[in-house]
C-alpha cells in the first residue's frame, strides 16, 4: 500500500476512534465544521465529501486539501475520477473483480438509487454519499465515513465504521464508483 493510501487509512480510522458525533445541530460540532472547512464549506452543510477531503489532507501533510475534493460526493467522483486509467477507479459493472481490484485508501462513493449511480458515472449531478475504504476481503468492502449512522443513512449523526457486502445487489447497485486517490 502506497504511503498516501497508508495515511488516508490511519487518519480515517483514527477519526473514527475518536467517536465524533454532530454537536450543537444537524451538520454541526467542533470536528464536523473543521471537516467542512476543509472542503470549503459552511457549518450545517453536508458533510460526507468533506470528512473525506479533511483527511485527505491530513494524509498528505498539506494545509489545504486536493482540488478534487469538494463538499459533494457526486462532485469528488467526477473531479477524482476523470481522466484516471482504467486500473486507477473500479465500477460495479466489473463485478466479480471488484473484490481484487478495490483497495484500502480507495474513495468509495454511491448515489440514492442504482438509476442516479448510473448518471452520475455518465456525468449527470445526482445525491449521494462518500467514504474511504479501509479494509476489503471476501465479504466486502469496509469503509469509515462521516455524516452516517449505525443504518448507514447519508444523513447521519457521526464518524462511523460500515461493511458493504459485495452480495448486497441494491448497495452495490447504487454505487457510483471507487477510485485510486494516489492516481490524482
Amino acid at each position: 500500500m502506497s504511503t498516501l493510501k497508508a495515511g488516508l487509512v490511519a487518519s480515517a480510522l483514527k477519526e473514527f476512534s475518536l467517536h465524533v458525533v454532530e454537536e450543537g445541530g444537524p451538520n454541526r460540532g467542533v470536528k464536523v465544521e473543521a471537516y467542512q472547512r476543509a472542503a470549503g464549506l459552511k457549518p450545517g452543510d453536508p458533510w460526507c465529501a468533506a470528512f473525506v477531503a479533511w483527511n485527505v489532507a491530513t494524509a498528505k501533510a498539506v494545509a489545504k486539501a486536493p482540488s478534487w475534493t469538494s463538499g459533494s460526493a457526486i462532485t469528488t467522483w467526477h473531479r477524482g475520477s476523470r481522466g484516471l486509467a482504467a486500473g486507477d477507479k473500479a465500477t460495479p459493472s466489473e463485478g466479480a473483480a471488484l473484490p481484487a481490484k478495490v483497495e484500502p485508501g480507495w474513495v468509495w462513493v454511491r448515489a440514492t438509487t442504482a438509476k442516479s449511480a448510473d448518471a452520475a458515472r455518465n456525468g449527470g449531478w445526482v445525491k449521494g454519499h462518500c467514504g474511504i475504504v479501509v479494509a476489503v476481503d471476501a465479504v466486502g468492502f469496509h469503509t469509515v465515513e462521516g455524516n452516517t449512522n449505525k443504518a448507514g443513512s447519508r444523513e447521519g449523526d457521526g464518524v462511523w465504521r460500515k461493511l458493504h457486502k459485495w452480495n448486497n445487489a441494491a448497495l452495490i447497485g447504487r454505487t457510483v464508483g471507487w477510485f485510486d486517490p494516489e492516481t490524482l
